[in-house]
């Protein structure tokens, strides 16, 4: 294995010596107006998509297409074509259950790795940070705080207690695109949009909703609308049960429409990633020679690479993942070309 690394590091920067190819076209960008909407529903008029993973467009959230039944979930977020997310109830035997499973967004086939937990502790929020690469947990209602979440086991570890000053309680989460932690404040009244200082955990109120927030609560962030959405209930025959379109620079809250016949949903996600860095294989952050060497890896059949570091290896979007790219990413990282 060494001598076959020691092979492909030599070839690439062989590889830097020779001329770079012609770049073809700019990075590719996804205009989504309306984004695609998954959670999971905790209940429903009908009862017809009670415990069952639904989707439906932002635009049009009362067409809500039942996609799989699922075990009882507060909790749950998307990453890299997969949902990570923690099961909510009882056993016969009365304990509570604390799994954390791994769903396949595309077939929503369900995993649960062995002994992965939340460690007993009870998760009502998730949101996965790509600025970072790092899930989050939103964890104990009665004394909040986020905690990063172990993709493996499910392991908690604290990052910031929520200093909640005058709020009764926070409900939800979400990260927007600066890795900007946000929740909203418990209230019978108005609900406030507060985003969270992750150092101190101090909020500071971004948007005043005007609607009740006391029930499960769901939200997410968008990166190609710049949004976050949220799912909002309040009580079953309420007419302001629905979605909404919180836009954190504007300030604004905008309604949407009931979701289907008014469901109350958990764990909303959008089921795809943001705009990749260019060259960024390994979704670490950077470019450099460990993106270089994976993308030929890629092209030499040894390693399987995902949706997303596929978008990130084809630098030269000529919509395939060859030497090419390998070479470009070298010269980038090498600091022999500055841009793709």
């Amino acid at each position: 294995m060494k001598r076959l690394f020691a092979l492909l590091a030599a070839a690439l920067m062989l590889f830097a010596a020779l001329p770079a190819p012609a770049l073809n076209g700019a990075p590719r960008t996804d205009d989504i107006s309306a984004p695609y909407l998954e959670g999971y529903c905790i209940g429903d008029g009908t009862g017809n998509l009670t415990a069952h993973w639904v989707g439906f467009s932002a635009d049009a959230p009362a067409e809500v297409t039942s996609l799989s039944s699922g075990f009882t979930t507060y909790a749950a977020a998307y990453c890299r074509g997969k949902v990570y997310g923690y099961v909510y109830g009882y056993d016969s035997q009365g304990e509570l259950r604390d799994d954390f499973y791994v769903m396949d967004a595309r077939t929503h086939f369900t995993e649960f790795p062995e002994g992965a937990s939340s460690g007993g502790e009870f998760v009502y929020g998730m949101a996965f940070d790509h600025t970072t690469g790092t899930m989050y947990a939103l964890c104990n209602e009665d004394h909040p705080y986020i905690a990063s979440v172990d993709l493996a086991t499910g392991a908690l570890t604290r990052v910031v207690n929520i200093n909640l000053g005058s709020a009764l309680g926070v409900q939800t989460f979400a990260i927007d695109d600066a890795g900007d932690f946000y929740v909203l404040t418990f209230s019978a009244v108005s609900s406030k949009l507060m985003r969270v200082n992750r150092n101190t955990g101090a909020m500071t109120q971004v948007i005043d909703t005007g609607l009740a927030c006391f029930y499960a609560q769901s939200m997410t962030y968008d990166p190609s609308t710049r949004l976050i959405y949220w799912a909002h209930s309040a009580e079953s025959t309420s007419s302001e049960n629905g979605l909404y379109a919180l836009d954190i620079e504007a300030q604004t809250i905008s309604p949407l429409g009931m979701i289907g016949d008014g469901i109350e949903l958990m764990c909303l996600f959008t089921p795809y990633d943001p705009e990749p860095i260019l060259g960024d294989v390994n979704f670490d952050g950077t470019v450099d020679t460990a993106d270089a060497l994976l993308a030929l890896r890629w092209t030499m059949s040894l390693i399987e690479l995902d949706g997303y570091s596929l978008m990130a290896a084809d630098v030269n979007c000529d919509g395939s993942i060859d030497t090419a790219d390998a070479l470009l990413i070298l010269r980038f990282a090498l600091g022999i070309i500055d841009s793709f």
